[in-house]
């Protein structure tokens, strides 16, 4: 758990190879050892992050896949919405909307259910820009005013701000194009 937190602190500080060996060479290996599915999962999870940062994109969206089944048999819905959101990032980055709206469809559910006004802030933003993406930008715009919301919940008013003009620039291109 000390090392855990050691790979946390130098990932937070950019030192993300030193990170990595800590998680993949020191850690992972003990998670195996003792069987504990969980804390093995959200570990890939950490290396899949660090992973997406230094560009290695589909290394970390296979790993994210690994940990999915594992969380959904142990029913954490804080885990699976976040790795559906994970998942939804990197396939909206390869232009892959339709995969990453479903993801987001699920992980936006499970988010509202557990009432996580952060990440219901984050998914919105990333869905938002989705249904624009696919043509449905009246959809779109109500996300994220509803994003808007959850980040001025508990005053992040720069996010809020992020969801506010992305919002205001989809509904003017909407207005522009006489589709409302």
């Amino acid at each position: 758990m000390v090392r855990s937190d050691q790979a946390d602190i130098l990932f937070s500080r950019g030192e993300l190879d030193e990170a990595l060996r800590i998680l993949t060479e020191e850690e992972l290996p003990v998670y195996e050892r003792l069987g504990d599915v969980r804390e093995l999962a959200v570990t890939q999870g950490k290396i899949a992050q660090i992973l997406h940062s230094q560009g290695q994109a589909k290394e970390a969206y296979e790993l994210h896949m690994a940990r999915l089944q594992p969380m959904r048999i142990l029913g954490s819905m804080d885990d699976i919405a976040h790795i559906q959101y994970c998942l939804a990032k990197i396939e909206a980055e390869e232009d892959r909307f339709e995969q990453a709206r479903e993801r987001l469809g699920e992980a936006w559910s499970l988010y509202l259910n557990l009432g996580r006004p952060d990440m219901i802030g984050f998914t919105g933003l990333l869905l938002g820009k989705v249904l624009s993406k696919q043509g449905e930008p009246a959809q779109g715009v109500q996300i994220l005013r509803q994003a808007e919301a959850a980040f001025l919940r508990i005053g992040w008013e720069a996010e809020a701000g992020q969801c506010r003009a992305l919002a205001e620039q989809i509904g003017g291109d909407v207005e522009s194009a006489g589709i409302r």
